[in-house]
């Protein structure tokens, strides 16, 4: 019966730690801070968000939404969705990525910056092409801060995971059984 219990506390406490950090990796962005909506884009109409806000050298996202002007209905297939960013200290550095599927809504486009862009100041461009054709670039600047540093998220469930291998490979030791001391008195026998 302890054996379950315990399996059953570990169990648990093993999906909490996973739906934390799933959330953390894959649900950390959404919407986000509004930078432009609904702007012309060729045969497009574009919002973009980042996210969060401010945007942080560790931790940078940019959302878009591709918007079919004549439906106002958002486009999520056949349509490539390209987003640049640009140091506006030194422009030779740029990174350029292909949005994907936003992880929270997948009717969204999102490009990930993580641990790539610097803190300062920067330019995004977002273009969009597919079968309607080819948008011009949309840009604005943002300023990135620096990185947060240490992720508190995971030290603590690093140390609890490190508890719960202690705490399981000491109730999984085998107990030694002491046998009382008894007296055992020799009988004479006559």
């Amino acid at each position: 019966m302890r054996r379950h219990t315990a399996a059953s506390l570990v169990s648990t406490i093993l999906s909490l730690l996973w739906l934390a950090a799933t959330f953390t990796l894959t649900g950390a962005h959404g919407y986000g801070k509004p930078q432009i909506l609904n702007e012309p884009s060729g045969p497009y109409l574009l919002s973009i968000w980042t996210d969060p806000d401010p945007l942080r050298a560790d931790e940078t996202h940019v959302v878009v939404a591709v918007i079919d002007p004549a439906t106002q209905e958002l486009i999520v297939s056949d349509v490539t969705v390209t987003v640049r960013m640009q140091s506006l200290e030194d422009p030779a550095i740029e990174f350029v990525q292909i949005a994907g599927p936003d992880n929270t809504n997948r009717l969204l486009f999102a490009a990930e910056f993580n641990d790539k862009v610097s803190d300062g100041n920067w330019r995004v461009g977002v273009s969009a092409a597919g079968a309607a054709g080819q948008g011009e670039e949309v840009s604005f600047a943002v300023a990135i801060q620096p990185a947060r540093g240490m992720n508190w998220l995971w030290v603590g469930a690093g140390g609890l995971l490190l508890l719960i291998v202690l705490w399981l490979w000491s109730a999984s030791r085998p107990k030694s059984v002491r046998v009382p001391a008894s007296s055992h008195h020799s009988r004479d026998v006559a």
